[in-house]
């Protein structure tokens, strides 16, 4: 009989002494290594074509039965040999190592001796003995339930969280079938997604609910095929987690998240809730989306109201102070007309099981609006547009400061317009704020390089230039304003009368006291108006002949 590759395969895949015999002659077929080195001694009996009888002699001669009758057991095991099926053989001592051996139908035909040491079997013994002890204490330790069953389902181990699932003691549930104390419905589900496991290596995971003692129980079910040491399998292990109330919180949880936006809908201010992780609005209320234009927006992040970077420092300063106060943004998108003004603030939030960024915003546009307006009331003339008294005095007042310790060349003109009087008594008070009105869009004309235009009050007007050159450029400046203000000022298709009066004091900024530059302008435009009027005149020392010093 020629030696198949099945057997072949077979002999070199086993950790047992395999001898393979033809079936029709009972001779030998092919050893394995195994067999060579345990039955070493033997050798001579154990190459292909030798006769079971002669292996059988050898042993009874050279061996030792343990039930004592050599020829008996012999020919016990002759007999169970012939038969060709499953038997087991005499065990038997060679030299100092026991043997425990069967026969079996092996590959390709063949008939099969099985041996063992029989000592190493008992170590393999103890040791899964040990082993199942230890799998035993480590089950016991996991807080999670696990089980292990058999190929026919019966419990061989099981953790006391699994047992007291059941109000059980392990002891009470293993070597019995879960349907034996479960209910029946989960012992049902449980079974049927087990049975493919039985069967090939697999595993499965699922939420399962089921009825417990007359509550409603939901559990984490997961399983997987579970092999013995020969490789076989052998069951199924298990675990089983009761994650009822867990449910029960994600439910009052989703409840209150589901109460919370819904309060938030109608809150009278902006309301909306981003990811703190790429900032997109998991939430915004209708107030909200029309103050930011979200209408047509898909997942509008809050990268509308803040950069890049300065998102980053805001959720540290959030992080810092635990909420980030009263922040103004100015927005102003595509389809706005005009700019918006919204206060923020922005505080952490755990929101659907995610961190998260809760944003209050307000538009504050109407209130930014009035306050510019109040700011305009107060720092320009009501009139004619143009800075106030106290605006231009502040500004001369910065200006000292700035300009101090350096040589930048300024200059200050202080303008009066001639005829203005008889113009309120002839024409009224109407055509006297319309020249008021006038002379303040000529002078913006004219006077375009300067720092600042101003009306004093009544009929006087200031004009401050910082840095735009000398007395030559000035006195240019001051003719060209002449000029400007030359030209008919005609109300109601009438010659107002009509002109301007101009002094100019011209001086070097970083040494000065603005207050008296502005008393020297004064000074140069009375002069001027006693010199004939529309005309300018530069302040000299030369005007104040009592002064023995130019300070």
């Amino acid at each position: 009989m020629s030696v198949s590759a099945d057997v072949v395969a077979t002999a070199a895949l086993s950790r047992d002494s395999l001898v393979f015999l033809d079936p029709d002659d009972l001779k030998v077929v092919y050893v394995n290594a195994a067999a060579e080195k345990q039955l070493g001694d033997a050798k001579s009996v154990l190459r292909p074509g030798t006769e079971v009888k002669q292996l059988l002699a050898y042993l009874a001669k050279n061996g030792e039965f343990t039930d004592g009758d050599a020829v008996t057991a012999v020919r016990t095991a002759l007999a169970s040999i012939s038969t060709g099926k499953f038997s087991e053989l005499p065990g038997f001592r060679l030299g100092k190592t026991p043997f425990l051996w069967h026969c079996d139908v092996g590959p390709s035909g063949t008939l099969a001796l099985v041996l063992r040491d029989a000592g190493r079997a008992q170590e393999l013994a103890k040791a899964l003995a040990d082993h199942k002890t230890f799998i035993q204490h480590l089950i016991d330790v996991l807080p999670t339930p696990v089980y292990l069953k058999n190929r026919e389902g019966v419990l061989t181990r099981c953790n006391g969280a699994f047992a007291e699932l059941f109000g059980l003691d392990p002891e009470d549930a293993i070597g019995k079938r879960m349907a034996d104390f479960a209910p029946k419905s989960l012992a049902k589900t449980i079974g049927e997604l087990e049975a493919p496991l039985r069967e090939s290596d697999g595993q499965v995971r699922d939420e399962i609910t089921f009825a417990l003692n007359d509550h409603e129980c939901t559990a984490l079910f997961a399983a997987s095929t579970l092999r013995g040491p020969s490789g076989a399998i052998a069951g199924t292990i298990g675990s089983l987690i009761d994650v009822t109330s867990l449910k029960q919180a994600q439910a009052e949880v989703a409840e209150a998240s589901e109460r919370l936006t819904g309060l938030l809908e109608s809150a009278p201010i902006g309301v909306g809730i981003s990811s703190r992780e790429n900032g997109v609005f998991r939430f915004f209320n209708s107030t909200f989306a029309k103050m930011l234009g979200l209408a047509d927006e898909k997942e509008p992040s809050d990268s509308i109201l803040l950069s890049e970077r300065y998102r980053e420092q805001s959720l540290k300063d959030m992080d810092a102070l635990g909420e980030l106060q009263d922040v103004e943004i100015r927005l102003r998108r595509p389809e706005m007309s005009e700019a918006r003004w919204l206060k923020t603030s922005i505080e952490p939030l755990s929101f659907q099981g995610e961190e998260s960024v809760l944003w209050w915003t307000s538009d504050i546009t109407k209130q930014k609006h009035a306050a510019r307006e109040l700011q305009n009331k107060a720092n320009n003339d009501e009139l004619t547009g143009l800075a106030n008294r106290a605006r231009f005095m502040q500004k001369l007042d910065q200006c000292e400061n700035v300009l101090r310790g350096t040589d930048t060349p300024a200059a200050i003109f202080i303008l009066d317009l001639d005829g203005f009087k008889q113009l309120n008594d002839t024409q009224g008070h109407a055509a006297g704020d319309w020249v008021l009105i006038e002379t303040g869009k000529r002078l913006k004309r004219a006077a375009r390089r300067a720092e600042e235009v101003a009306r004093l009050g009544g009929d006087e007007f200031t004009l401050l230039f910082l840095n735009k050159g000398g007395e030559k450029e000035m006195t240019e400046a001051a003719d060209a304003i002449i000029a400007e203000m030359s030209q008919p000022f005609v109300w109601e298709g009438q010659d107002c009368g009509i002109s301007a009066s101009i002094g100019l004091a011209v001086f070097d900024g970083g040494s000065c006291d603005m207050s008296e530059q502005l008393r020297r302008a004064d000074k140069a435009m009375y002069e001027a108006k006693a010199a004939g009027k529309a005309q300018y005149c530069l302040y000299t020392p030369e005007l104040e002949p009592d002064l023995h010093t130019d300070d």
